[in-house]
């Protein structure tokens, strides 16, 4: 087949009805308010449209080995989309599909019936299974990306506290498994640390809950600044912290909660921590550890230094 020949004849045409199929496009989606708005924040989106379509027609001519290399290309890239827009947080998934069910249907209704100006023949047919291909795949893709950022964004959000972006409580459960299995295949010691922020109530009461959110922020913060590694930081209620110390054992334990109240007094001098740790055994099959049992000892602890220093201020 001759796809220069081809590309004379119909390229032209199917790229003069571009502008169409973005006016109906747009047209569609202007009156759904989240759309609005992703066009206000987003002012090159149909740019962007035009350039993918523009060079959507010019691939309908290439020889078959480049039409597969741009089908895989258009597939990637529409994937990476998917998950551009899922970032951004303006659609429901229902949105999604009125998108990329709107993009389609304006391409298809304009294209065909340019093509529908001309004769079908050997020419035409090759256009056409071309574009229904590539509209199809590439609508795929982009959903599937869509939807995979969108399961990960679900995932975080019900691991994590939206406030600190710290681990919430239930993920805790899993992740002491996780780190006690670790810990037993490498025989290195595993300490939980149980924190309680000293004076938070007093600080909502004195300067507004924003101050009081600004104060749990800066103790999120502070975790990474004392040790960068600390990946396994939970939140358990308002002003209760779980941390998981792998490779500690309680004397280092007591260092870095030491190190975390110098920190958190940087915020206000009338803020502290009270802290408890203790030494997890290990265990072959750490689900079966009583891990409630070793928080007790932990919060027991954590009260009993809170006694003793709970008004104690940090130079």
């Amino acid at each position: 087949m001759n796809y220069s020949s081809l590309r004379d004849e119909y390229y032209p045409l199917l790229i003069e009805v571009i502008p169409a199929i973005l006016k109906e496009h747009h047209d569609e989606m202007k009156s759904i308010d989240e759309f609005n708005l992703y066009f206000h924040n987003f002012p090159n989106y149909l740019n962007e449209l035009t350039d993918t379509f523009t060079r959507h027609c010019e691939a309908f001519f290439l020889p078959d080995d480049e039409y597969q290399g741009f089908i895989k290309m258009s597939d990637a890239e529409a994937y990476e989309l998917g998950i551009a827009f899922a970032e951004t947080n303006y659609f429901t998934v229902d949105l999604i599909l009125k998108l990329t069910h709107s993009t389609r249907m304006c391409c298809i209704r304009h294209m065909l019936n340019a093509l529908n100006e001309f004769k079908i023949n050997q020419g035409s047919s090759m256009i056409i299974e071309r574009f229904f291909e590539l509209t199809n795949t590439r609508q795929n893709s982009f959903y599937e990306g869509y939807i995979h950022k969108q399961n990960d964004i679900l995932k975080k959000q019900s691991i994590t506290d939206p406030l600190t972006g710290l681990y919430n409580r239930r993920y805790f459960y899993k992740c002491i498994v996780e780190e006690l299995t670790k810990a037993y295949r490498t025989c290195h010691p595993i300490t939980l640390m149980l924190i309680d922020l000293n004076n938070l109530k007093e600080m909502n009461d004195e300067y507004g809950h924003n101050e009081g959110d600004r104060l749990l922020e800066h103790f999120a913060q502070s975790v990474t600044k004392v040790r960068s590694n600390f990946d396994s930081v939970f939140r358990f209620g308002g002003d209760e912290f779980v941390i998981i110390l792998p490779d500690c054992n309680e004397e280092n334990a007591e260092e870095i909660g030491a190190r975390l109240n110098d920190e958190l007094s940087k915020f206000n001098s009338k803020v502290s921590l009270s802290y408890g740790t203790i030494n997890l055994p290990l265990v072959e099959q750490p689900e079966n550890l009583n891990i409630e049992h070793y928080l007790k000892i932990a919060d027991e602890r954590m009260y009993r230094y809170k006694s003793q220093y709970k008004n104690t201020v940090v130079n």
